[in-house]
């Protein structure tokens, strides 16, 4: 089987640069990812209370820290027989590497949708936190892990991470046809063409159903709180209309960076 090194970036100082910036910034967001998860879970050895925000939170953190950290790795994991810069993987270290890679990316997408519902639930609709891990948090979690999971256990089962640029994604591998086709044809010689068009599909579908979703729920937790704003502002409570308007604007800050920072990353 043969590989064309840096057909993708033109040439390997192409590749160098590339490499360093990913790793540069996936190591800083695996290390942002940790020290979250570290600082709430030393909250609970320390006996201290959690809510369903804080927990939420540290799904989305390890979903990061999964996938950032493929990313930092990079073509550590792909087979050497690729030519890239710095491969010194094989096949087993490039189907794990596209593995946590649809996984962490799958669960993190779906880890902010349910932050988005969480702030929802609270605000819209007036729930507390105890009402929201009552009530939805455990099947939440389950659900999250386990669609995440079955959407990156499929391409693995069928052979269908393979190296591509460098590093390993869901996708058939190519190479030219065996004989008696045409020389320039090429023909997938390692995973499933069925299930690359499909994975494509599923992960638009989920990526535009977070965005979708996230920014409906914060344009709706605006106005709520808007409309609440604008009510109080009817009565003459000087100081009370000052503190209200105060929290009025911090919640939407929070809310405008929170989606501004979806669409970035």
């Amino acid at each position: 089987m043969s590989f064309e090194a840096f057909s993708c970036l033109g040439d390997s100082r192409n590749e160098f640069i590339v490499e360093l910036f990913q790793k540069a910034s996936s190591f800083l967001s695996t290390l942002g990812s940790f020290l979250i998860v570290f600082d709430i879970a030393r909250k609970v050895w320390h006996g201290k209370a959690t809510d369903p925000y804080q927990r939420i939170m540290v799904g989305l953190s390890a979903y990061d820290i999964m996938y950032s950290l493929m990313w930092f790795l990079g073509s550590w994991l792909t087979p050497k027989e690729t030519g890239w810069l710095w491969a010194v993987g094989n096949t087993a270290s490039c189907s794990a590497q596209g593995f946590f890679f649809t996984f962490g990316a799958a669960g993190e997408l779906l880890c902010q949708m349910a932050i988005s519902f969480n702030i929802v639930m609270l605000i819209v609709f007036g729930w507390n936190q105890k009402q929201f891990a009552k009530k939805v948090e455990r099947p939440m979690h389950i659900i999250i892990f386990t669609l995440a999971l079955s959407i990156a256990v499929v391409p693995l089962s069928t052979q269908t991470y393979n190296p591509w640029c460098g590093y390993c994604f869901y996708g058939a591998l190519y190479d030219k046809c065996s004989s008696g086709k045409d020389e320039e044809e090429l023909c997938a010689v390692r995973g499933n063409e069925t299930v690359e068009f499909v994975m494509d599909i599923i992960y638009r579908v989920l990526l535009f159903s977070v965005l979708i979703f996230c920014t409906i729920a914060m344009v709706w937790v605006y106005l709520h709180v808007r409309r609440q704003e604008l009510r109080m502002g009817q009565y003459n409570f000087r100081q009370h209309n000052k503190e209200t308007h105060r929290e009025s604007r911090r919640i939407r800050k929070i809310l405008s960076l929170y989606t501004l920072s979806l669409y970035l990353t």
